[in-house]
């Protein structure tokens, strides 16, 4: 016979779990929780200054899981050696790859079996994890592993500030589902800021003097105009942002003159 409770039971259960449903961050969220990882080897707070600026891959694992060890050596070959590799996401942002450790400290076991994991797939930083809050903004804390691409590049034009990108609840690698070549496309998806024309002014010979600051590598084409009105093409592209100098004759004998930066793409 049921309890006469069963029902009440049922209804507890049922919005216990829509609520856990709606807290479950999606694409597009701001992941306000980023700026108080704990850095596992210190203790201490991670600082924005490590976060900022960069594409963060965060993996969250334990070392005695089969799926995260089958997934390891694709991931440091597929995210920490591409990126490295080549300086950056497709735009040059550099990628940081953020093992999240998901099981507790609590003996030296558990200790050296996560550091020797981390050490062996070359996990430039561990924060801890092992209360599961943090896993449970993108998926079940029930399991592992759980990833997240976040976006920690200021004034991206394609992604905000501290943006979840993507999101993913275990890990598959067949012919149907390739999650290395997903996280790949949505680093790939984070857009360098337009880089900065410095420091521009007119030497006594005519020539322009600046220089192009800025991450990424985004080809910009240089333009000019007399009076912030018709702008014009220099037919001068520059296919990355260099803090450097450019020494270049001006178009034009008008004193004064303009010049701005466009992207080419």
């Amino acid at each position: 016979m049921n309890s006469p409770r069963t029902p009440t039971l049922l209804l507890a259960l049922a919005m216990a779990s829509a609520l856990n449903a709606a807290s479950v961050l999606r694409p597009g969220d701001i992941v306000t929780e980023i700026t108080n990882l704990v850095d596992r080897a210190t203790g201490q707070v991670v600082s924005p200054e490590q976060l900022q600026g960069k594409v963060l891959f965060l993996d969250f694992f334990a070392h005695w899981c089969p799926v995260c060890r089958a997934a390891a050596p694709q991931i440091q070959q597929g995210i920490g050696d591409r990126y490295s590799q080549q300086d950056g996401n497709a735009e040059g942002l550099p990628v940081l790859h953020i093992g999240v450790n998901l099981q507790a400290d609590n003996n030296d076991a558990n200790r050296n079996a996560t550091t020797t994991f981390a050490q062996i797939y070359r996990i430039p930083l561990v924060v801890q994890d092992s209360s599961r809050r943090f896993q449970g903004l993108f998926g079940p804390t029930s399991g592992q592993p759980t990833f997240a691409i976040i976006n920690g590049v200021t004034n991206s034009p394609s992604h905000r500030l501290w943006e979840l990108i993507y999101a993913r609840f275990s890990y598959q690698d067949s012919t149907a589902t390739r999650p290395i070549e997903a996280f790949q496309t949505a680093i790939d998806s984070v857009q360098a800021p337009p880089p900065q024309l410095e420091a521009f002014r007119i030497r006594p010979d005519g020539h322009w003097e600046f220089s192009i600051t800025g991450p990424g590598r985004a080809p910009v084409l240089l333009e000019w105009s007399e009076d912030l009105g018709g702008w014009q093409s220099t037919g001068m592209n520059f296919p990355t942002a260099e803090p450097a100098p450019y020494h270049l004759p001006a178009p034009t004998t008008t004193p004064g003159g303009y010049l701005r930066l466009r992207r080419l793409r």
